[in-house]
């Protein structure tokens, strides 16, 4: 009976110990991120991570695009993929916080994905066409109440960033204003500029060249802090306290993902962050690093499911 139990301790040790040898030497093979979007902003800053992560570490981190349905169908799969460490999740905010609110999933973003790390954000610019007569957002709501119904706003589609952005500032500032959806940012800056709709709340990229040419005004930008890339453009929520609107960017990991392996890709990914050659790049592209960590970034995605699944819910937004 003792020798029994003996040799099973033994068994036991000899396995637990090639376990923890087997995370210790982690990564011992290539890394897969699964990016849930088209080649975008999101692949871009993955790619630099990877290839960071490569150099830190001597194994390759392979990006793979899978998009589909708001990025659900990428995201999906890395909820459902083997918890090792090999098969990652790389994305913004949408179909972790965003898509929830929305649609019903076959994933729980806060059950079965670890966040890793939150490194970076963006924010929206809250754009008018000169017919308004508006060049901030208080104006900008003046001239609303003035003509109830009166101006459209466009977004990239039902329940995008735009959408919720145009509705929590109606909420917000009391004020009527019609949606109307296009399909994707491009054409909601065509009609924007071309005076089809009065406003849009969008991506700065998409916006900045028609801003500076003067064919359209920024009135905010949807963080809760002002961006060097529009100086002198003050945040929405110093108009209306709690109107904030980003994009984050982070890393996740299926549930169940052994601890050590978890602080590992961790401490790599913030050696990656810290490098100024990965701050200046992302910078260059209207995205701002900020670094938020496994605890901070479990908060950051509970606070954010409370706040969209609001949003939607009060507005009575419905997806396409």
């Amino acid at each position: 009976m003792y020798r029994y139990i003996a040799l099973s301790l033994c068994a036991a040790a000899l396995l637990f110990g090639a376990e923890a040898q087997a995370q210790s030497a982690y990564p011992s093979r290539p890394v897969r991120f699964i990016v849930p979007f088209p080649p975008g902003p999101a692949e871009v800053l993955v790619r630099l991570y990877a290839q960071k992560l490569q150099e830190q570490t001597g194994q390759p981190f392979l990006v793979e695009t899978r998009p589909g349905a708001t990025g659900t169908v990428g995201t999906q799969a890395v909820a459902r993929a083997a918890p090792d460490g090999y098969t990652l999740l790389a994305t913004v905010d949408l179909p972790v916080v965003k898509a929830p609110a929305l649609i019903k999933l076959a994933y729980d973003p806060a059950a079965d994905l670890v966040p890793l790390a939150i490194v970076a954000e963006d924010f929206n610019v809250l754009a008018v066409h000169p017919s308004v007569g508006a060049r901030t957002a208080p104006a900008l709501a003046a001239a609303a109440r003035a003509r109830p119904g009166a101006l459209n706003f466009s977004s990239a589609g039902n329940g995008s960033p735009g959408h919720m952005c145009g509705e929590m500032i109606k909420g917000a500032a009391g004020i009527q204003m019609t949606h109307v959806p296009y399909n994707g940012a491009g054409p909601s800056v065509t009609a924007l500029v071309a005076g089809e709709v009065q406003v849009f709340c969008g991506p700065p990229g998409a916006l900045l060249p028609h801003i500076n040419a003067g064919s359209i005004f920024a009135t905010a930008v949807t963080g809760d802090r002002p961006s060097a890339l529009l100086p002198g453009i003050p945040p929405l929520a110093e108009t209306w306290p709690g109107v904030s609107i980003t994009n984050w960017y982070g890393f996740l990991a299926p549930a169940g993902t052994p601890s050590a392996i978890v602080e590992t890709l961790r401490r790599e990914l913030r050696r990656a962050y810290e490098d100024p050659a990965v701050q200046q790049r992302l910078g260059t592209m209207g995205i701002e690093p900020r670094w938020l960590d496994g605890t901070a970034s479990a908060a950051r995605i509970r606070a954010d499911l409370a706040k969209w699944s609001k949003v939607v819910k009060d507005a009575n937004i419905k997806a396409d």
